[in-house]
């Protein structure tokens, strides 16, 4: 008789449970059948999210050109004399110069060139003994095409460099060939000196002065813009004006052929080449939510897509991800196109060497968790003890840096303090031969090779080591303490 009881209510339930799902599904398809435009709406809302998400990762390297490029247009002038102007800084870069991670050990010499009229000529002058060019010609998709200077085409000797486009049928004798795949450029450049003094900054100037650039056929008028002591927000901006980047860059730019799938995405959002950018109110509502998502994926990859190389020993990590490296910074293999990892890493970085893969004049490795796996704070006071300064594998020197998290630049307001220097004169080394590097809201005289933070705000620190020797590979990098 139990059984009987328990098998009927098992069944009452059962029906019961069955009868609410029959009536809940009733409510729902009455209700879709009712507002089928809501129901569409949202389907349309959801796909523009998602399409906005997934171009804007793929069209980033070109938002950060956009940005390097054009800001230098708008803040320092001669947008119409590209091909005739080099940009550069008298002097290594303060914080006011938010380009992303960019170090303060040598001034930064740039380009913005354009080849869709014809080509353009650059002459880079011979190393001396005091001064020299380590530079890169790279796409605006960030692709290296060739190095310049003692380690690149011209080995130290100098010469002129023709830019030219793909299948360029003109004479090039002469000239060292630069074959360019895109209409817009530009070239990198470290001015190296032996010292960072007034006398050596004054020869790094007229070294630079030395280099031209115009277009071909032309008579060589070069013009100089100083970017000193200016604010230059070069790094890319979380808000409507990244789409209209974006959207300049389609406009621009050529088509890349293989990946045409992503100009079908930006079709959808509508941004096409060929047509006008006028987002409605609700598209713009749905840029913003976009953008928002759009940069906490970009810091979150940022964080971890680079692998460590010291397990649980150490939480620093090499600066970007293997396939980085493996596709010498074009992202693209037989098989497959990393536009996410590059997305990633051209939100935080510029300019990677052409000869990435043997580039042995600096190595940096990258800090954005302390020693427990939290993300840095400028709400505490961090540390790195090194026990010992000489066992850091650096023939010249190394140095540490600081940036925000949210632009890729050094932290607003931090002045000349934006790094640290083994080769400064106030670097202190304690009297056992060990180094504590601090950071902190709050420098105070004891905490010794101190960077100031923003209260509030995430970074993170890049550790480079110049002239890197043998030692590297046995070298386990002390990990970021938080010590408050």
């Amino acid at each position: 008789m139990k059984r009987t009881i328990i098998s009927l209510s098992i069944v009452s339930v059962f029906s019961l449970s069955l009868a609410s799902v029959n009536a809940i599904a009733s409510t729902s398809a009455s209700s879709a059948l009712a507002d089928p435009v809501q129901s569409t709406l949202n389907i349309d809302e959801k796909r523009f999210q998602r399409r906005a998400l997934e171009a804007g990762i793929w069209i980033m390297p070109q938002v950060m050109y956009e940005r390097m490029a054009q800001v230098a247009f708008d803040t320092f002038g001669n947008e119409d004399k590209r091909n005739n102007t080099i940009y550069f800084y008298e002097r290594p870069m303060t914080s006011e110069a938010a380009m992303v991670t960019g170090n303060n050990n040598s001034p930064y010499v740039h380009t913005y060139h354009n080849i869709a009229d014809g080509p353009v000529v650059v002459e880079i002058p011979p190393a001396t003994d005091s001064n020299a060019f380590f530079g890169t010609f790279l796409t605006s998709w960030h692709e290296p095409i060739m190095d310049v200077g003692p380690g690149g085409e011209d080995k130290g000797k100098g010469g002129k460099y023709l830019i030219v486009p793909k299948g360029y049928q003109g004479d090039t004798s002469g000239y060292i060939v630069v074959e360019q795949p895109t209409h817009r450029g530009y070239i990198s450049i470290r001015s190296l000196t032996k010292t960072t003094s007034d006398t050596d900054m004054k020869t790094h100037v007229e070294y630079v002065n030395t280099m031209k650039i115009y277009p071909l056929g032309t008579d060589g008028n070069t013009e100089f813009v100083t970017l000193d002591n200016v604010q230059y927000d070069g790094h890319i901006k979380w808000d409507m004006s990244f789409w209209e980047s974006a959207n300049k860059a389609i406009q621009e730019e050529l088509i890349k052929k293989d990946e045409k799938a992503f100009y079908g995405m930006m079709k959808m959002i509508g941004i096409e080449k060929g047509q006008s950018f006028e987002p409605s109110a609700s598209e713009k509502e749905m840029f913003h939510t976009a953008i928002i998502e759009l940069q906490d994926e970009m810091k979150h990859d940022f964080t971890y897509y680079a692998p460590g190389l010291w397990g649980e020993a150490s939480q620093w990590t090499i600066p970007v991800n293997q396939e980085m490296m493996t596709t010498n910074a074009t992202y693209v293999d037989a098989n497959w196109n990393d536009y996410s990892g590059r997305g990633t890493t051209f939100t935080y970085y510029f300019a990677p060497p052409a000869s990435l893969a043997e580039s042995k004049s600096t190595t940096y490795i990258k800090g954005v968790l302390d020693s427990e796996g939290r993300p840095l704070s400028g709400d505490h006071n961090y540390r790195v003890h090194i026990e010992d300064s000489s066992t850091v594998p650096a023939k010249q020197f190394y140095s540490f840096l600081t940036y925000s998290m949210d632009t890729g630049a050094y932290l607003k307001g931090a002045g000349s303090k934006i790094g640290i220097a083994s080769n400064q004169n106030d670097f202190v080394i304690n009297q056992d031969g060990s180094v504590n590097i601090h950071w902190s809201a709050n420098c105070t005289d004891g905490m010794t090779n101190c960077m100031p933070l923003n209260q509030g705000e995430e970074w993170f620190s890049l550790f480079r080591m110049y002239g890197p020797n043998e030692e590297w590979f046995k070298f386990i990098p002390p990990s970021i303490e938080r010590i408050n």
